[in-house]
């Protein structure tokens, strides 16, 4: 898990309930409707969390939660209705080859995506470094030589036949 002072945790802006919540203080002349409608929507607002470190996003609602990493992430796309763009709001949806994750009301969401994915960048580049570092597989497999070396101790001893040793030598090398 990422450093906690590298994680930053967000919600969604009040600007993309902004319907919402107007329909709701427009209800409130109708027998109360309208505080129902408000605390709905209060709720509804206050329900996403997203938590943001250098390796991954993690989304939080109060029914489950879910965890990409950034290396993952294959495409960013921007969703803005006619009013989010005159507020600036929209809903970004990252997707991977396995899922997809939605951050709805991110403030200036174009500059937000940008930043994802050069974050993703670079966090890919870490993987392909890293796996140029890793040790190289070696020719042969764990055991085979031990396995060679008590062969070679039978055969010595005259233990297995010239024929039985060559044959177990050419079968696992």
């Amino acid at each position: 898990m990422a450093d906690s002072s590298k994680t930053i945790t967000i919600q969604p802006s009040w600007k993309i309930f902004f319907l919402s919540y107007l329909y709701s203080i427009i209800l409130i002349p109708v027998f109360g409707i309208g505080l129902i409608a408000l605390w709905f929507v209060w709720k509804k607002h206050h329900h996403y969390t997203y938590k943001i470190s250098d390796t991954n996003i993690k989304s939080i609602d109060s029914e489950f939660s879910q965890n990409i990493d950034l290396a993952n992430i294959k495409s960013i796309t921007v969703k803005q209705r006619w009013i989010d763009q005159k507020f600036d709001v929209g809903t970004l949806i990252l997707e991977t080859d396995q899922t997809e994750m939605e951050i709805i009301g991110k403030v200036d969401p174009y500059k937000f995506k940008e930043m994802i994915e050069k974050a993703a960048a670079v966090q890919r580049k870490h993987h392909r470094e890293k796996e140029k570092t890793q040790p190289r597989k070696p020719k042969s497999n764990p055991g085979e030589m031990e396995r060679m070396n008590y062969l070679t101790g039978l055969w010595q001893q005259g233990l297995i036949s010239d024929d039985d040793f060559d044959n177990e030598k050419k079968g696992k090398s």
